[in-house]
């Protein structure tokens, strides 16, 4: 078994074993061996499960068996699966609704490792810090465990601590992942419509900021500046002088769960008010400042004593540019026009429309359900599941999003989600209008544009400016026949592999069949058995060998 740049040390291999073993219990193993995975460099089988195990796991559909695959594997595929659940544009639904299911839910671990961690990074041991600690953590998950405490200064925190090793796991795990989707692409075929090299990637620059708590404690700090003048949010405050990469020290903000209803009911609190307080504030998120909290689920999400909503848990922030979020604004205004040429327009100028899209049939899909879905009651309409449903069916015809966009629309689904638990008659779409439609005047102000424009002149001058010297230096070039141009096929190295190993077993039959005429030439032209007769049944032997070998490898590489 070949895994490309994989460090073959002690504890990859153990760990590569371990996830291959998984996956074979959960009824994968046929895609572990198209990929060589079930065996080692020496040729020796990994463990294989029994068959009743794998037998049973087969009863499962197929979404189930991997998250379950995923849950046993901890804390990087729980991250993995996590992830991949906000990215429909690659991910079938049932897959999506599987992977959903996850939980960061784990042990906790012993006391004195938190002692060590912050004596390590704060370079004081916990009495020094805090005058109260609670060993005893009241939230613990595959990364970190949070415990809280008081500050010897007598603020109440919240003391979130990674969890002792994980970094180096997910290092590894990351790696393997990386190698696996390496071997994903070059010999399963259908995978490569995914690009799962790619997705990896964007995964591995999503839980290495993750775990780095100082990103969080970022993100945490600008929601608390920014928003410090509204007075219906409360966002904690963050104590930097004990906060590290492995250490994250937080204001605690005490409330009731915005979804626990029979509490909220049993205060003063208006339920109707809170409602339209979380969505006035999700919509300033994005339409005033361009960065918003992109997990706004229940959990998240407290109502204060005093009516005012806690929001924390910062790790996972969407930010839009100020082009995006003007393709945003526009995409959303011509989803409530129904203005399916203006959404294939917008697509146009983001470049995700592929050349072989057919446009006129993607138009006809998205203006059928936009009427199906506009044309009910105001109170009936979920916006969230609108702009899903335009979402799914764009990415049907091989739309590709950007990442920002589609975790909009995932926090846009989840944010409705909770506002219409509090209040089943409140009217999104009624909020929305206002928020675009002022967005998009204030776009076309003069002096909205006045920047824009002036950015457009700068690059247009450097580019005249530079644009002498530059086709001198290609005259040049050309005078000296040094001028080259590089043409890339795209898929030609594959391509250059396959053809290597077709002409490989057809020289591989050609011997074969060299042996078994020859071996029958020889027995057919002997008398009495002889040494000839023996060459000739031996040269049978090899080419049954030869030949036997030759279709058990196409069996396994599929192809035959």
């Amino acid at each position: 078994m070949f895994i490309p740049r994989l460090s073959r040390t002690i504890k990859n291999i153990q760990r590569l074993r371990d996830i291959i073993n998984v996956f074979a219990k959960h009824g994968f193993g046929d895609l572990l061996d198209r990929m060589n995975l079930r065996r080692d460099s020496k040729g020796e089988l990994f463990r294989r499960f029994r068959r009743r195990e794998e037998s049973e796991s087969l009863k499962l559909s197929i979404p189930e068996r991997l998250r379950m695959a995923f849950e046993e594997l901890g804390a990087t595929f729980i991250k993995l699966g996590q992830i991949l659940s906000t990215r429909p544009d690659i991910i079938p639904q049932e897959f999506i609704t599987e992977l959903e299911k996850l939980q960061s839910n784990a042990l906790s671990f012993p006391f004195p490792e938190v002692e060590r961690i912050i004596d390590e990074d704060l370079n004081l041991p916990v009495e020094k810090i805090f005058m109260e600690f609670e060993q005893t953590p009241f939230a613990a998950a595959s990364i970190a465990q949070v415990h809280r405490a008081k500050l010897n200064t007598g603020e109440r925190v919240v003391v979130k601590i990674q969890r002792p090793g994980i970094y180096q796991l997910v290092e590894t795990d990351i790696n393997i992942l990386s190698a696996i989707a390496k071997l994903l692409e070059k010999h399963v075929a259908e995978s490569r419509l995914y690009n799962p090299t790619e997705l990896i990637d964007e995964f591995k620059r999503n839980i290495r900021r993750e775990l780095d708590f100082t990103t969080e404690g970022a993100n945490t700090d600008y929601f608390y500046r920014v928003l410090a003048g509204n007075k219906k949010i409360k966002i904690p405050k963050v104590y930097w002088r004990f906060t590290s990469r492995r250490i994250l020290t937080l204001e605690e903000i005490r409330g009731i769960k915005i979804d626990v209803i029979e509490t909220l009911d049993e205060t003063s609190i208006n339920r109707k008010e809170i409602a339209k307080t979380c969505i006035e504030l999700f919509f300033e998120q994005i339409f005033k400042y361009g960065f918003f909290h992109a997990d706004p689920h229940p959990g998240n999400l407290f109502v204060l004593e005093d009516g005012r909503i806690g929001l924390v848990d910062f790790g996972m922030v969407g930010h839009l540019s100020g082009e995006m979020l003007r393709y945003i604004t526009s995409w959303l205004l011509a989803l409530l026009k129904k203005d399916v040429d203006q959404i294939v327009k917008l697509y146009l100028r983001l470049g995700i429309i592929d050349d072989d899209t057919n446009i006129v049939k993607l138009k006809i899909e998205m203006a059928e359900f936009l009427d199906r879905y506009l044309s009910m009651p105001l109170e009936q309409i979920r916006i969230g599941e609108l702009i899903n449903e335009t979402l799914m069916a764009s990415m049907r015809y091989q739309i590709k999003f950007p990442s920002n966009f589609l975790m909009l629309g995932k926090a846009i689904i989840t944010i409705e989600g909770v506002v219409t638990r509090l209040d089943p008659e409140f009217e999104i779409l009624n909020f929305t209008r206002p928020y675009t439609t002022q967005l998009l005047r204030q776009q076309l102000r003069f002096k909205g544009r006045l920047q824009d424009i002036y950015g457009i002149f700068d690059d247009v001058s450097y580019m005249v400016s530079e644009l002498p010297l530059q086709l001198n230096q290609i005259l040049r070039k050309l005078q000296k026949g040094k001028l080259r141009l590089d043409i890339e096929l795209p898929s030609i190295d594959r391509l250059n592999l396959e053809l290597d190993k077709v002409s490989n077993r057809i020289s591989f039959s050609l011997i074969i069949a060299a042996l078994i005429v020859g071996s029958s030439i020889i027995v057919q032209n002997t008398g009495v058995f002889g040494y000839r007769d023996a060459l000739g049944i031996l040269g049978f032997a090899v080419a049954g060998i030869l030949g036997l070998w030759l279709v058990i490898s196409m069996l396994r590489s599929g192809r035959l």
